[in-house]
């Protein structure tokens, strides 16, 4: 390999001549120093280089001045061969830039045509390979017309200028390459893909050409064994698929994974493609991958809805509901592992599914699931929960084996030491339901306005008969029957094994109860605040002033971050907006409390049947 920088060698006046395209000062400095070298016998001023290596025929021919690669050329004909720190000629820097003229003199004046125009860079490419990279389709004309078996060189990677040409997306490049002489044209790419693979991702009209040309070139396979159609299927051009169907045996090509293209358009989603295939391979059941997974696992692995919605409700795939894979799972119990919601659901309404079927490691879905929500401690788990509940309905069982076999290790060694995670999460949740029933108790026995104790309206609220009343008591009703509930389920969590199970559904009840105390907070302050009952100020308020959900929001970072290392950042998080909604509460509370006592106005309190008179509230019954 040449060195990266070379000596600065050239003089200054033929830098300037060459790079502006300043024939008269060329021809200066090339007529003194012929003088001078005549007389003293010193090497000729072209032979210095730049600090990368080009010569001034290098400079001359990048920027197209063809009268200065002439006299440069007349001057010392053997700079053609010469090359830069990159190995770049000056034909390759002419066909990178473009510059068809000077491209066509260079090659004219080629002593050795074969080896010069061949000649190759650090990268292995030819002028050719720049050209078709660069977009230049006069400059590619050119030399395919000088010497056309430039177009079965490779370059180091393997790429030829047609894998390029058909990349790039470039029609009228591909027909010139695959001309009339085109017997010796490569139209190999990288990891041992050709010039079709690409194709299938660009064009169908440079794919058709491609197959007219040479036909057998749909069969040829890449380094990961793929033909050009299991590329096709991965796209949703349903065109090109059916060009590449032509050869129908090609759908019964896998790859090194054993991957049919059936498989590959299960996997990326493309139902029509799937379809498709479904009336050519008749035996789509007995296609397996390496694996032995059938097309609905590879679309239950990668979370394809669509295509497992397909299979479902169509009676003739009930041969591939229950199918076990290498490791013996069936699609639902990979549903279940990966959390697949969706998916799960379409295989539990589909009554062909079996619920009971044991994997190789005896778990049956039931059994997965209890294992997924006993190692997982994030948001996923209310999935889990889900699932268990719903298999649990459905009468669903687990694996006599697995129990057996792991309630002495598993079980008995999460009862001897607790997960740090479990127990902050728990100490969390346990502290938030309290406070939610303390203060649901609370305003309960105080409700806003307090009562009426005169005549018929004696024990009646003040606000008894407006909406918002009514949404307080529904909202403080929820909020404490539910942190009730979640108390209890901690007590009870304490009794069993399936502590992770009760954690998930307390913090999803808690979360119940926050939403209704924010709720009833925000009716309480809107009707304080908001004597007209305009409830889009209401919903202002109550978006400034709930104080809940930051407490939310922490315990869901808590369960979010108790696995990862950004706990202290959420903690700052929390904690900061904890504090700007708290601040904001003030504000808003000290501007209610300053318009209320302002003397010698009058306006209608909070409740219902109120007025304010200067310092005095005075209550008129309704």
């Amino acid at each position: 390999m040449a060195a990266r920088h070379n000596p600065h060698t050239m003089e200054h006046r033929l830098l300037k001549a060459v790079a502006t395209g300043d024939t008269n000062l060329l021809e200066q400095v090339l007529g003194s120093q012929s003088s001078a070298t005549a007389e003293q016998g010193e090497e000729s001023c072209l032979r210095g280089v730049t600090a990368e290596g080009s010569t001034a025929l290098h400079i001359a021919a990048s920027c197209g001045y063809l009268e200065l690669v002439k006299m440069v050329c007349a001057q010392d004909i053997s700079l053609i061969k010469a090359s830069n720190n990159m190995l770049d000629t000056p034909l390759i820097c002419a066909a990178r830039a473009g510059h068809r003229d000077v491209a066509d003199y260079l090659m004219g004046c080629a002593m050795d045509e074969q080896e010069d125009l061949r000649a190759r860079n650090l990268d292995g490419e030819t002028a050719m390979h720049e050209a078709v990279r660069n977009g230049h389709l006069p400059v590619l004309q050119g030399l395919m017309s000088r010497d056309g078996g430039l177009a079965a060189v490779v370059d180091e990677n393997g790429v030829s200028p047609l894998y390029l040409a058909v990349a790039s997306n470039r029609a009228d490049m591909v027909k010139v390459l695959i001309g009339e002489s085109s017997d010796g044209v490569s139209y190999s790419g990288p990891d041992g893909q050709t010039a079709l693979h690409a194709a299938v991702y660009v064009s169908r009209e440079i794919s058709e050409c491609l197959q007219r040309w040479k036909e057998t070139l749909a069969r040829e396979v890449d380094g990961y064994g793929r033909t050009a159609l299991h590329y096709a299927a991965l796209t949703k051009n349903l065109g090109l698929v059916k060009l590449l169907l032509a050869d129908s045996s090609l759908a019964f090509v896998p790859d090194n994974e054993g991957l049919y293209p059936v498989h590959i358009a299960a996997i990326a989603g493309n139902v029509n493609v799937v379809c498709m295939f479904m009336k050519i391979c008749l035996n789509y059941d007995e296609l397996f991958d390496n694996k032995r997974r059938n097309i609905l696992h590879c679309a239950v692995e990668h979370g394809r809805v669509q295509v497992v919605w397909h299979i479902c409700r169509s009676p003739k795939f009930v041969r591939m509901m229950n199918a076990r894979d290498g490791e013996g799972n069936t699609p639902l119990h990979l549903a279940v592992n990966h959390g697949r919601t969706m998916i799960f659901s379409f295989l539990m309404m589909d009554a062909r599914v079996n619920l009971n079927i044991m994997n190789n490691e005896g778990l049956t879905p039931l059994d997965v699931a209890f294992s997924k929500i006993h190692s997982d401690y994030t948001f996923s788990s209310f999935t889990n929960t889900s699932i268990i509940t719903c298999l649990t309905l459905c009468e669903a069982s687990g694996s006599p084996w697995h129990h057996a076999r792991n309630l002495s290790d598993k079980w008995c060694s999460e009862g001897k030491k607790e997960p740090g995670s479990y127990a902050n999460v728990s100490q969390s949740i346990l502290y938030i339901s309290v406070f939610i029933v303390v203060g649901s108790l609370a305003a309960a026995c105080t409700p806003p306005g307090g009562y009426i104790t005169e005549g018929n309206d004696a024990g009646r609220p003040v606000f008894g008969g407006r909406t918002g009343f009514w949404i307080f008591v529904i909202a403080n009703s929820m909020s404490f029957y539910l942190s009730t509930t979640t108390i209890f389920l901690f007590v009870f969590a304490r009794l069993t094994r399936h502590r992770r199970f009760y954690l998930i559904l307390s913090a999803a009840l808690a979360f119940g109860a926050v939403l209704s105390m924010v709720t009833a907070f925000a009716t309480v302050v809107g009707l304080t605040l908001d004597p007209a009952n305009s409830w889009d100020e209401s919903i202002l308020i109550w978006l400034v002033s709930n104080l809940a959900f930051p407490i939310c929001l922490r315990v869901a970072m808590q369960l979010w971050m108790s696995k990862h290392r950004w706990q202290d950042i959420s903690k700052v998080v929390a904690q900061a907006i904890l504090l700007i909604y708290v601040v904001r509460a003030l504000i808003i509370t000290m501007q209610s409390l300053v318009k209320s006592v302002l003397p010698g106005r009058q306006e209608p309190c909070s409740w219902h049947g109120c007025v304010v008179q200067g310092d005095a509230v005075v209550y008129y019954p309704t």
